[in-house]
């Protein structure tokens, strides 16, 4: 099956049409997963844009004055209100929506194709992207982290409109294509052929064989075992290889394993002192150079993830399946910083050795690799080139020194010297296809989040995005930044993209080693009964557990307290606190407060404790110490009651959360 798989998609990618036949459905679903393609010099004419919800406010005054640049009421923006419903998108083609995204999909999408009075698809927005349309099956779409996305190409010859019905106060983001006027499509039509469906399918399941080793045997191998020199090392270079041929050809992957030490610091200070360098046809500065672990998009370190181009797998090996062409040869080195550790490491290298276009209809690939700290850039730039190409993905590195989210950026896109982007995001993780400041982990072939350390959104976090049908091609010049409120993270990123040669770029070769950050302490309160650790007695809640508060900005003991659900006044949950001897004790907790949570009594032995607690706030917020007043108490386990009896009118619920208890000998 992954022999018949790979012909099918390869014999999509070959072959060229006789007569000027219409683009067939196929191959746009072929453009989903096809890495090849991504190589070919852009058509003049061709672009890719963004349809999203982000706030209206942001403008270009007429002498170029940035006005409102920061707004961020980036939900419920839309195009107009037609009697179908509100417009999020509408273009003129020949073209193909690429991806829709949203945070919260809601209502009926309907998307009108050339000039059609009835809907040419139509599906409850949620269930479409959860995988609960007939037809349309994960991963062409699907919800990570919160994030919904869907993948399925839908092509139109003249005209699409993107409508929902009863949207609510919608994010949402549609990428799509336009192609050179005079090209022909077959229009998207639903329900899909037989033979379509089949190709859904194949490109559904290359997407779910993300990482395997390549057909065939490597051009070369080898291993490092050591590096000579004395320590600390100096800076030494080790060239993998040297590969060449007069008829021109193409690295089809690269396999790295290294061997890292077991402690993770030492593993990621290693992993960081080995640079990735491969310089194609004799270019004075190679065109791509970036850490080993930031390249193969999950720094710091190596955290097991699969994509189509990049990822780990289980066994630590690093492995790219980008497609990079030369006219004569490529240079591949790993490069030893000076100071850095000793790393043995095992290498592949698969290779063509005849192109199947010839190279003057190819462009170059790279990787380069920028970081800044203090980051004080709102706009921080992931890209800026001049020349012809196509950008093709990104990988962020960020340091977050709070739990707070990270980011709140939205993307932007210029291409050739447009003074308005073409696409203007709504948020540093919707663009990365997740959303609401997740921190779960995920992977998925085309956008991931290998890491998020914690607590909340602090520490590290990996994230990246692979523009594969989405990819953004530019004649003259483009231009990709990301919003930085908190000019406080540390951010670092490799950017990926084709560029024909005599093309430039704004990175230089001298970028220096990034520092790595210490963990943050996690916060504990002196003494703390955790309320989350509280053996549960008894109890009328039926919802009672854990909620991992590091989301919230604030600070509770252990970054977690105990969720309490009650579904009516009244209802309570005995729990047992451990006296560990005899006296007299100050009862002390540590509450949250929040829009809607209501108003607590506790007993301690039966007897009421304290006065009733209101924990309403518009915001969730940690109280910080309440005193319940002094009690004698016996060795043992003593029993506390959290009974909800009623709620602030302003609240709109009954929910409490217990962060901690402390007993304070007096």
């Amino acid at each position: 099956m992954k022999r018949l798989l790979t012909g099918l998609l390869v014999a999509l990618v070959v072959a060229a049409p006789a007569t000027a036949a219409p683009r067939p459905y196929s191959a746009f679903l072929r453009d989903v997963v096809d890495l090849e393609r991504l190589a070919v010099l852009p058509e003049e004419g061709a672009t890719c844009k963004q349809f999203s919800s982000y706030d209206r406010a942001s403008r270009i005054g007429d002498d170029g004055t940035l006005l409102d640049w920061s707004a961020n009421g980036d939900a419920g923006q839309f195009l107009r209100q037609d009697p179908e419903g509100h417009v999020l998108a509408e273009m003129d083609g020949p073209g193909c929506i690429v991806r829709i995204w949203s945070a919260n999909p809601m209502g009926t999408l309907k998307v009108y194709i050339d000039g059609a009075t009835q809907p040419t698809f139509q599906a409850d927005f949620a269930a479409l992207t959860a995988g609960k349309f007939p037809g349309i099956p994960v991963p062409i779409v699907g919800v990570r982290a919160l994030g919904a996305n869907c993948y399925l190409p839908m092509p139109y010859q003249k005209h699409c409109k993107v409508v929902v019905e009863n949207p609510g106060s919608l994010y949402y983001h549609v990428n799509y294509w336009t192609y050179p006027a005079g090209t022909e499509v077959e229009p998207f039509r639903w329900p899909l052929t037989a033979a379509q469906q089949a190709m859904l399918k194949a490109v559904c399941r290359r997407m779910e064989q993300c990482g395997a080793p390549p057909a065939g045997k490597p051009r070369m191998t080898g291993a490092v075992t050591h590096w000579e020199g004395p320590e600390p090392r100096p800076r030494e270079e080790t060239v993998v290889t040297d590969i060449g041929s007069t008829r021109g050809g193409a690295i089809t992957a690269i396999r790295i394993r290294p061997t890292l030490p077991e402690d993770r610091d030492a593993a990621r200070k290693a992993l960081h002192s080995l640079w990735l360098s491969i310089t194609f046809d004799g270019a004075k500065s190679p065109q791509v150079l970036a850490p080993l672990d930031h390249f193969f998009g999950t720094a710091p370190g190596l955290t097991p993830y699969r994509s189509l181009p990049l990822g780990i797998t289980d066994d630590g090996t690093c492995y790219s399946y980008w497609y990079m062409p030369y006219a004569r040869n490529a240079v591949i080195k790993v490069i030893g910083r000076e100071g850095g550790p000793r790393v043995p490491f095992t290498w592949e290298v698969y290779a063509e050795d005849q192109l199947r276009r010839p190279f003057s209809r190819l462009m170059h690939f790279h990787a380069r690799y920028r970081q800044e700290y203090p980051n004080r850039v709102f706009d921080w730039p992931f890209l800026e080139a001049t020349g012809r190409g196509r950008f093709v993905g990104a990988a962020l590195s960020i340091w977050n020194p709070v739990k707070g989210w990270w980011g709140e950026g939205d993307e932007k896109v210029w291409v050739d010297g447009e003074k308005f982007p073409s696409w203007f995001g709504t948020g540093s993780e919707d663009y990365f296809g997740y959303a609401w400041c997740s921190n779960q982990p995920f992977t998925h072939a085309l956008h991931n989040q290998p890491l998020c350390e914690g607590p909340g959104n602090a520490n590290y976090t990996a994230v990246n995005r692979w523009h594969l049908a989405d990819n953004i091609p530019f004649q003259k010049s483009f231009r990709m930044t990301i919003e930085n409120y908190g000019q406080d993270k540390d951010y670092a990123s490799v950017a990926y993209w084709y560029q024909a040669p005599g093309g430039t770029h704004f990175f230089t070769d001298d970028t220096p080693d990034r520092e790595l950050h210490q963990p943050l302490p996690e916060y504990r309160i002196p003494g703390a009964l955790e309320g989350e650790n509280l053996r549960i007695l008894a109890k009328e809640i039926a919802a009672v557990d854990p909620q991992d508060m590091g989301g919230f900005g604030g600070q509770w003991s252990g970054e977690t307290h105990l969720w309490l659900r009650p579904a009516k006044v009244g209802e309570w949950v005995d729990l047992a606190l451990p006296v560990e001897e005899a006296g007299r004790y100050e009862v002390v907790v540590y509450l949250t407060k929040a829009i809607d949570y209501g108003i607590a009594q506790f007993r301690l032995n039966g007897q009421v404790i304290g006065q009733p607690y209101d924990a309403f706030n518009d915001g969730v917020i940690p109280t910080g110490p309440v005193s319940l007043g002094i009690v004698e108490l016996a060795p043992g386990e003593a029993t506390l009651r959290v009974e909800v009896i009623g709620k602030n009118e302003k609240s709109v619920g009954l929910m409490a959360g217990l962060d901690a208890v402390v007993l304070k000998k007096q």
